[in-house]
């Protein structure tokens, strides 16, 4: 029988890998047609066509293969592995598009699948643990607040770690936070100056590139939402007695407060003829709280919902490839009454293939987003300050006739303390802000001859913020205080933009049959602006609910205005030598402009040379498929912190000029230099191993120097520091098992490092000013950056100091050794003064300044951090956890230490049941300076990340019209296994977050679970 060419069917079948195992996703096409399919979740396929036709299957990773369509109506392909298309291709760090196999350097890439499984808050938080070298921290559990990030050591003293953030090519002025995880296809950290030197001087800290996602195939429309709660992920023990007396019959003792309409509510000692607590006759903590025992923090940390709703659609069509999104997310985090985080992610991806030779790229977003901002440092108004200091018989959930929070619930006099209610800050004060952000690039790429290419970029990032704070009038405060109690007003706008344009020729040749050459050539040109336009009044004039600047008197209104403009040149020239797929060789040179460089020192150049060499070219080794030796050394920096750091500053008022910052023309932009050598193999069909060593040294490191009064300046900004760091970074990932119905992948990282400040140009050891109303963190020539000091209590009586006589020197009590022993605290005390009101450890002591000594009491960098992750699928079902280890590192609890003051930590309940009283725990307390007792570590283990999916297909519902549904249930930050007594080990300050680790009343980080419900048409 002869069939004709026109005579059409319908052709199925099922596609798998080279193992056997189906491949979902394969683009199926009809040759020569725009008739195409995709295979399903089982590999499974259908697709009309005639007879004699050809279809064309492909799929990432695999050759492309084809298959005419004859008499049989069935068709199965077994795909076979591309080795070539299975290197990944890499863009950050290179001057075009590279394999990793052939990088001289580290790079890591996260895929979309690891992003995917419990796709984080932002893109931040979902790096943890996923990478070697790479820390993440967030200071703050405020779902407004950014996640601080550092890759490998600290390259600053004085200046920012966070690294360079590039999305889809676009150089960013800007956080992460801004980002939908769920639009990500891939992000590319490269961790040190060797590998950053193609950014030069923006590049000194690493660099993050986002790769959002494209449109491929067929039309796909995805649709997702997320919905879950939060909850804080610990309890604070705290004490359940007092040192004062309680009324021996448990009866109340009069009407304390003076108000005869409110009942009391406290039945321990208070003297209303002075209106003081009546301190027990022993003065432990030995008295419980007879009446009421109120958990304020269960009041204040409630359960909040959050949610998330994504939809996307995405596909090629006629040489355009395109992807649409648009995402609310929303999240109350953990305190009760406080308006949700909200934000708005829109993003539009377009790929033009105008000709053959011609391809032009648009990618653009807009976020916005709206946010609380929430006191954590200090005390006052303070939400976590006030919920823990408050004691159990005070009620913060108590209102007044007009059903507002009291400020001042029933028991407040009696504990006299200078905590607000927050429950009354948060219903009296509004602290908020609106952003709008938007990302857009535009490029174009020209094929000009098989050697020659052209390509030029144009893109913008661009933040709009806006601030309001309001006090409403009649504000009470702990103690009066006429900017606030009348009403207030804040109005903070302002405007930062980054305009970059670029331009680049490629030239590609073989120079021999072995030998390939290829060289770059780069101009790129910065425009960043920044405005703002600060206001703000107070003592409103008119009515309640009058909240505007025009509403304050004229003498108590501010206004202030500020502008910043940097123009920046850069040019760059790479050459790549490839010497038969085996030895390839880089080298880079580029030279920086920037108006942030002082006027004598305006040009600035960072280089990079780099080798890799693929052994497994040349030699065979059984189990082994890749394994690459590489090196590479370069330099990256980064500019000036402040624009007018060149120039003189002065504040004028109304009677005078004050100098403020003397300028200094020969401020030049930090210069790292890294030695980086690893090695990468991958063996067995299924595991790949990788390693670095990084020796890093930034040189010219910018410090804010004080200056002598001779000078007329107080400051003045200098290249004169030197810090180093040394690292060492290991990732072992694999498919432990992979057949048709079961697979377990599984990845470690780990990473260990140090960093310590080599010179200071003979500037005397000075302590960090981080805004916390404690100075801990030491900057010293020799010293680990992260170095704690203070005081030391004394744990052996042979630390114990005497003069020629024998006489004890340290602290005022005197005697000789033999008088001192060790208490069942580990103390050093007077023995004759166990159990009595004398009792008080004794601190080490310096003689040559005859006083406390003062030295190293931690230091806040870990030993080690390992990451593990481990995906196991069987059939429809899917099981993804992330577990975090970090050893080491200190912790400042001056949260503790506070707590200590306040009398409401637990530690002093177990101080009474042992017998001592108020001035021990006072004497622990050291008048809030820094002592050794309150450096914790911060050791912990945690469960980050658990999902559990379960996914059907269209095919299994015999619904044509869907592609798949999936069903997850997960949570983050589930488990923490930890020796810290705060909230959570995760915890620093906002200044410097990843060196410096101090808790003084921080937002703790939450826990949270959720589910979500995806479908795919």
């Amino acid at each position: 029988m002869h069939l004709s060419f026109a005579q059409q069917k319908t052709i199925s079948g099922t596609v798998t890998d080279q193992d056997g195992l189906p491949l979902p996703g394969v683009n199926i096409l009809v040759k020569g047609t725009k008739i195409g399919t995709q295979t399903g979740f089982d590999g499974e396929y259908t697709i009309a066509g005639n007879v004699g036709q050809v279809l064309i299957y492909t799929y990432i990773g695999q050759k492309e293969t084809t298959r005419a369509i004859g008499t049989n109506n069935v068709i199965n392909v077994q795909m076979e592995e591309d080795a070539e298309a299975l290197d990944e291709i890499v863009v950050t760090g290179v001057a075009r598009g590279t394999s990793t196999k052939k990088l001289g350097f580290a790079l890591s890439k996260v895929s979309e699948e690891s992003l995917q499984n419990v796709p984080a808050a932002d893109p931040a938080n979902a790096l943890r643990g996923k990478v070697a070298g790479v820390r993440i921290v967030s200071p703050s559990g405020n779902p407004s607040s950014d996640a601080s990030i550092r890759l490998r050591g600290s390259t600053s003293i004085s200046g920012s770690q966070s690294p360079l953030i590039i999305v889809d090519g676009i150089i960013t002025d800007g956080s992460l936070k801004d980002i939908a995880v769920e639009n990500i296809e891939s992000m590319e950290v490269i961790k040190g100056a060797a590998a950053s030197s193609l950014y030069g001087s923006l590049a000194g800290n690493g660099v993050i590139q986002i790769i959002t996602k494209k449109g491929r195939g067929k039309m796909q429309v995805t649709v997702k939402t997320e919905y879950g709660f939060s909850e804080i992920a610990n309890d604070y023990d705290l004490s359940s007695v007092h040192p004062y007396k309680n009324d021996s019959q448990g009866v109340r003792m009069g009407d304390w407060d003076n108000d005869p309409s409110t009942p009391d509510t406290s039945n321990f000692g208070f003297d209303l003829s002075t209106g003081n607590r009546v301190l027990d006759d022993d003065a432990v903590f030995d008295n419980p709280y007879l009446t009421n025992n109120i958990n304020n923090v269960d009041n204040i940390f409630t359960n909040q919902p959050f949610e998330t709703n994504t939809v996307s659609i995405g596909g090629s069509k006629n040489d355009i490839n395109y992807f649409l999104s648009a995402q609310r997310n929303e999240t109350k985090g953990i305190i009760e009454g406080l308006d949700p985080y909200k934000r708005n992610n829109f993003r539009a991806n377009f790929d033009v293939k105008a000709s053959d030779k011609v391809t032009v790229k648009f990618n653009g977003s807009l976020a916005q987003t709206k946010g609380i901002n929430v006191t954590e440092q200090g005390q006052g108004a303070n939400v976590f300050y006030s919920g823990l200091v408050v004691e159990p018989f005070i009620d913060l959930q108590e209102k007044t006739a007009d059903g507002e929070y009291s400020n001042v619930p029933s028991g407040y006099e009696v504990q006299g303390s200078n905590f607000q209610n927050p429950l009354y800050v948060l219903q009296n004060r509004r602290d908020g802000f609106d952003r709008q952000r938007m990302l857009l690039g535009a490029s174009l790429n020209y094929d000009i001859t098989d050697n020659f290419s052209f390509s030029a970029q144009q893109s913008l990032d661009q933040t709009i913020y806006s601030y309001k704070g309001i006090v409403k009038s009649g504000f009470i405060t702990p103690t009066p205080s006429p900017t606030l109690n009348n009403g207030s007003i804040t109005l903070n706008e302002s405007k930062t933009s980054t305009l970059v344009s670029s331009m680049q020729l490629n030239y590609f040749t073989e120079l021999s049959p072995d030998l390939n050459f290829a060289a770059s050539l780069k101009y790129l040109f910065e425009n960043r602006q920044f405005k703002s336009l600060n206001t703000s009044g107070y003592d409103f004039i008119a009515a309640q609910g009058v909240e505007t600047i025009q509403n304050t008197p004229i003498d108590n209104r501010s206004v202030s205005s500020y502008y910043q403009k940097e123009i920046a040149k850069n040019y760059f020239v790479n050459v790549d030598l490839d010497y038969k797929d085996k030895l390839i060789l880089n080298g880079l040179v580029r030279f920086d402009q920037s108006s942030l460089f002082g006027s004598d020192e305006r040009n600035k150049m960072y280089y990079r040379g780099s080798l890799a060499y693929r052994l497994s070219q040349d030699l065979d080794i059984n189990g082994i498929e890749e394994f690459k030796l590489r090196a590479a050394y370069g330099t990256a920096g980064q500019r000036p912190p402040a624009f007018n750091a060149q120039y003189e500053t002065f504040t004028v008022n109304a009677n005078s000029i004050v100098p403020g910052a003397l300028g200094n023309t020969f401020l030049k932009p930090s210069e790292t230099r890294e030695l980086e050598v690893g090695l990468d193999i991958d063996f067995l069909d299924r595991f790949s191993f990788s390693t670095s060593y990084a020796d890093t040294k930034t040189i010219d490191a910018m410090i804010q120097v004080p200056l002598s009064g001779v000078a007329g300046f107080s400051t003045q900004w200098q290249n004169i520091g030197e810090i180093s760091s040394k690292y060492i970074e290991m990732s072992l990932s694999g498919n432990i098992i992979k057949n048709k119905n079961f697979s377990w992948d599984f990845q470690v990282n780990f990473d260990k490092g140090t960093q310590e400040i080599t010179d200071l140009n003979g500037i005397a050891p000075f302590t960090r000013n981080t805004n916390s109303a404690i100075d801990i963190f030491r900057v010293e020539e020799n010293l680990p950056y992260g170095t704690m000091f203070g005081q030391t209590f004394a744990k052996s009586t042979d630390q114990l100091i005497t003069d020629n006589s024998g006489a004890v020197l340290n602290g005022t009590q005197g005697g000789t050794v033999s008088d001192y022993s060790v208490n069942s605290d580990g103390f050093v005390v007077l023995t004759s003064a166990i159990g009595t009101a004398d009792e008080a450890p004794v601190k080490l002591y310096d003689e040559a300044s005859n006083s406390d000594l003062i030295s190293k009491i931690g230091d806040t960098n870990p030993d080690f951090n390992v990451g593990f992750s481990s995906s196991f699928k069987y059939k429809n079902l899917g099981l993804y956890v992330l577990t975090d280890w970090q050893q080491g590192g200190d912790i400042y609890n001056y949260t503790k230490q506070l707590l200590y003051f306040n009398e409401r930590h637990i530690d002093l309940q177990t101080f009474g049941a042992a017998g001592k009283n108020q001035n021990y725990a006072q004497n622990i307390y050291n008048k809030s300076d820094p002592t050794d007792h309150f450096v914790e570590d911060g050791s912990f283990v945690k469960i980050r990340e658990i999902s559990l999916d379960y996914t059907l297909t269209g095919e299994q519902m015999n619904i044509d019209f869907i592609d798949s549904i999936k069903f997850g249930i997960s949570g983050r930050n589930l488990f923490t296994w930890t020796n810290y007594t705060g909230w959570d080990p995760e915890v620093a300050i906002g200044q410097n977050p990843t060196n410096f680790r101090l808790d003084e009343f921080a937002y703790p980080n939450f826990r949270n679970y959720s589910f979500t419900f995806m479908i795919k048409f």
